[in-house]
């Protein structure tokens, strides 16, 4: 959902564990891929995120990637709802809806990927993953993210 809704700002201080070990993402304030760093990815897996799993050989990775892949196929049989929802959604209150108000529901259907088939879209998925795992980019701006949250307290 994070990358159809285009949540942006992801980063380690965003997630959290809970008592059974679930990771959760905090903080919602960028969304429809508004984000406040340069050049965000389309998605954000860090590797420590992947290491929490087992790393990329892991059984846990493994299945979420599955379950990312299932989730994608099960929300795009659902696309016209969510994009109906949020073309109503648009003379809202919410900054980035109101920003630009055609992008928004565009940024959604683009990231839907309709135009490819469910094989497709699994396939377009596993891209986006293994890019977000490597992106060096990325990984940079984590670890200024860190230094600058060391340097503030």
């Amino acid at each position: 959902m994070t990358y159809l809704l285009g949540i942006g700002d992801r980063h380690l201080d965003n997630l959290l564990l809970d008592k059974n070990g679930h990771l959760f993402h905090i903080d919602f304030g960028f969304i429809l891929g508004r984000d406040p760093k340069p050049f965000p990815p389309p998605m954000k897996i860090s590797m420590e995120m992947v290491q929490a799993m087992g790393g990329v050989d892991g059984n846990d990775f493994r299945k979420f990637r599955s379950y990312c892949f299932t989730a994608f196929n099960i929300l795009r049989k659902s696309s016209n709802l969510i994009l109906n929802l949020f073309s109503l959604m648009k003379h809202s209150n919410v900054t980035d809806i109101m920003a630009d108000q055609d992008r928004a529901v565009m940024k959604i259907q683009t990231n839907f990927q309709l135009n490819r088939t469910e094989e497709e879209a699994v396939q377009y998925f596993r891209d986006l993953i293994n890019t977000s795992v490597n992106d060096s980019f990325t990984i940079v701006m984590d670890t200024m993210h860190k230094w600058a949250q060391y340097w503030r307290k």
